[in-house]
């Protein structure tokens, strides 16, 4: 064997180690329970502001995925009782009890809410579906949990170093495809949409915008800023030295997110998973006061909820959950990087986003109509859209071509409409990034014809 030859069978061992040297739970722990509270505070949310009647009960159409239409809300009160039980299963998530069972419920009536309707589809659904599995997957209730309470020798203080090892990945992953989303021409030489940000942020504030509109290298550097936040945020996460203050920032950037930005519930995704880089003796001083709390209270015998502890999970098929986990990153790296490279930053952005996390990197305001068209007479009749979708849906439909045939059908089906007599039209008007309109014309049926542009400078 030559030199580079053990070189190389040296590096590939020392690899092989790190995956499995013992790393504290600690870090696996906290992000199970950060998950689990923040993912119920979510469901109760949409329980109480009422989003669960909008956005499933008032519409009547909804936009199946092909292949799904079977997938349909349950009738009142079903859907409510299903934010219910997302709730119970991610405080079960939290508290680490009966914890197999409750990710899989929860996973499984998450992912039924996120397939109902593509208009109301968030992408940081996919996001959280992705870490409700990972954490299936993972042994974060093997400590201070209450299924330790059920289990003998069911506690580890430690596990393979692979286990923590695939959650920073996943999370650094989000960090850099939100970066790669952002290296197109309107947001590094353009300022756009960080121009229309300020602009609003400063309204709400009773500053004049023209501080920003006269000033365009402002959104030009708040663009660049961002950028360069996700691409080097991670590299100071994944170091011991700076995690805590990369967090902090973190936390920071996020809050001023959710302040000032329409961003929804994202940023409090992102904070919880960079949780998994905290050192383990922070999440542990944290989590003992909490330990010890219960320890006294509930009088708990011999060292349930105790924090010290030297216990190793050990797998009995070592090499088959890394293999698995690896192959389920590089699934997750491959997709995105392949539309990035087919389509380009604009197109990549929308389709690689819709099933992977909530990036804001343009903004688009849609507006679309629907006329009824007498062929004979050339009549044409305005349709009421607000009786039969959402606002939300009817934004998402200006931009989908797909979608407004959906509708149309769906007209056509429940309205016996004589497709000799009469013919549905539909204008949709689109901004992007705060230009001019684009606005196109459609004769509408079972495949929807385009008829028009109704204005060619769109600046698009």
């Amino acid at each position: 064997m030559t030199k580079e030859d053990n070189g190389i069978s040296t590096s590939w061992n020392t690899w092989v180690d790190n995956l499995f040297r013992p790393a504290s739970i600690y870090p696996l722990v906290g992000l199970r329970i950060a998950f689990g509270f923040s993912m119920a505070l979510w469901a109760a949310g949409m329980l109480l502001t009422g989003k669960v009647t909008q956005l499933f009960y008032k519409p009547r159409f909804f936009f199946p995925y092909e292949g799904l239409e079977w997938i349909q809300p349950l009738k009142s009160p079903g859907v409510h009782l299903v934010f219910v039980l997302i709730a119970l299963a991610a405080l079960m998530i939290a508290a680490g009890w009966f914890y197999r069972i409750s990710t899989i419920v929860f996973t499984f009536l998450f992912t039924y809410i996120s397939l109902i309707d593509k208009a109301s589809y968030l992408s940081y659904y996919y996001y959280v579906l992705v870490l409700s599995v990972m954490l299936m997957l993972s042994p974060a209730n093997r400590l201070f949990s209450f299924d330790q309470l059920r289990k003998t020798n069911f506690r580890a203080d430690y596990v393979p170093n692979w286990c923590i090892l695939a959650f920073k990945i996943q999370v650094v992953m989000v960090f850099y495809f939100a970066g790669m989303a952002k290296l197109n021409a309107d947001w590094l030489f353009g300022g756009r949409p960080a121009m229309i940000w300020l602009t609003e942020i400063l309204g709400k504030a009773g500053i004049s915008p023209d501080l920003v509109l006269e000033n365009t290298w402002i959104p030009i550097v708040f663009s660049w800023l961002l950028l360069l936040f996700d691409f080097m945020m991670p590299q100071f996460l994944y170091d011991n030295k700076t995690s805590v203050t990369a967090f902090k920032i973190v936390c920071v950037v996020q809050l001023l997110a959710m302040v000032l930005l329409p961003t929804g519930f994202f940023p409090v995704l992102i904070v919880l998973s960079c949780i998994i880089f905290l050192p383990a003796d922070l999440i542990h001083s944290f989590i003992s006061r909490i330990a010890y709390f219960l320890f006294d209270i509930f009088e708990f015998k011999d060292d349930v909820f105790n924090p010290g502890g030297t216990v190793l999970l050990q797998y009995r098929k070592k090499r088959l959950f890394p293999i698995l986990l690896a192959g389920f990153l590089f699934m997750q790296i491959c997709v995105p990087v392949s539309l990035f490279l087919n389509w380009g930053s604009d197109r990549w952005a929308d389709a690689a986003f819709s099933f992977s996390w909530d990036v804001r990197v343009n903004e688009k305001h849609g507006v679309i109509t629907f006329f009824q068209l007498n062929q004979k007479t050339g009549e044409e009749r305005l349709i009421d859209l607000n009786f039969y979708l959402s606002k939300v849906q009817q934004n998402k439909m200006a931009e989908d071509p797909e979608m407004i045939d959906q509708f149309a059908s769906y007209l056509y089906s429940h309205h016996n409409y004589d497709p000799g007599l009469l013919q549905l039209k539909a204008v949709s008007c689109i901004s992007l990034n705060g230009r001019k309109p684009d606005c196109r014309s459609f004769l509408a049926g079972e495949t929807i014809i385009p008829v028009g542009k109704a204005n060619d400078d769109s600046g698009q």
